[in-house]
């Protein structure tokens, strides 16, 4: 079963891009690990709202979660219904007419903020089963089916509390696929695959967040006489040691001296993803003061974040007898 989204953060299915993109600021600040220091239960909530927002606030796969119940559309929209018939008959409704797919192949990728912000070609290295060209991923030479007549399924009449009830099930014999080896492959044994490696270049686009997985049709593992599985790059943000993300914002805190705090300064220079840039700090500004950059932030499709900067104070490690004499007078 999917999650709700929408009850994660606190909005309900009408809600435009502004309302989901408010919400999720708002409990991102609230459960953020470095205000939460060794919460688990915190550091659990902050990533689930930020794989809400990440759904949610992308038109498509909004669109698709609100129709099938996942982000890629391959959830099933009459949940369960196979369950159901299985308790009560014994297998279910079979579905025939459909490949058998191979299994999907999972890998995590680490990438910087950097790449994240501005996007990589990647390549990577890998290894899955490939379909046999020798026997052309049939596994060999075959023979119908004596049991199902080829048919990969047969007929079985139950006793059920509703009376008796035929009911489809898969052949057992030949697994479904109505057909038996006769003369398996040399090369590959009657697998009708062979274990290999690949390797597959890839666009990581601008924004893509922590936790967040690109789905590679065809790439994953081949089965005999079916279709490839899918390849799932799961992307993993490795931390900065300036900057840190929330959803599309980046937050970085600032050390000021006590003079640019209290008499301000004009020329205060800060980095940012694109490099250093200046900004003024006002007269009496505090220490824990949260100064907003506009579009400094991560671009996301149609979005662009900000920069968060917080202000704090640089305390000298050592002071001079002379500047001990200037604080004392003051």
């Amino acid at each position: 079963m999917s999650k709700d989204y929408y009850n994660i953060l606190g909005v309900n299915k009408e809600a435009n891009e502004s309302e989901i993109k408010k919400s999720y600021r708002k409990l991102s600040k609230k459960y953020h690990p470095d205000v939460n220091p060794n919460n688990k239960e915190s550091e659990d909530k902050f990533k689930e709202i930020a794989e809400a927002y990440s759904v949610l606030s992308d038109s498509e796969k909004r669109s698709n979660y609100d129709r099938f119940g996942s982000a890629d559309g391959r959830g099933n929209p009459f949940g369960g219904m196979d369950d159901i018939f299985s308790q009560f008959f014994g297998g279910g409704r079979q579905r025939q007419n459909r490949q058998r797919k191979g299994n999907d192949i999972r890998v995590n990728i680490k990438l910087s903020l950097v790449d994240l912000y501005n996007g990589v070609n990647k390549k990577i290295k890998y290894r899955k089963t490939n379909k046999c060209s020798e026997c052309n991923n049939t596994g060999g030479e075959s023979s119908k089916c004596t049991t199902c007549n080829g048919q990969g399924v047969i007929n079985q009449v139950q006793n059920t509390p509703f009376g008796r009830i035929q009911n489809t099930v898969m052949c057992t014999n030949c697994q479904g696929s109505g057909e038996m080896l006769v003369k398996p492959c040399s090369s590959c044994g009657g697998n009708g695959t062979k274990l290999g490696e690949v390797e597959y270049e890839f666009e990581i686009p601008k924004g893509v967040m922590d936790g967040e997985m690109l789905r590679v049709s065809g790439m994953g593992n081949a089965i005999k006489k079916g279709v490839d599985g899918d390849l799932i790059i799961n992307v993993v943000e490795i931390p900065h040691d300036k900057f840190r993300r929330v959803g599309n914002d980046i937050h970085q805190t600032i050390n000021l001296t006590y003079k640019d705090l209290v008499l301000g300064n004009e020329n205060v220079q800060i980095d940012t993803m694109d490099g250093k840039i200046k900004i003024k700090i006002k007269k009496g500004t505090d220490i824990g003061t949260m100064l907003r950059i506009p579009t400094k932030g991560f671009v996301r499709g149609n979005e662009k974040g900000d920069m968060l900067l917080e202000v704090w104070l640089d305390i000298p490690k050592e002071v001079s007898k002379e500047d001990e004499e200037k604080i004392n007078s003051l």
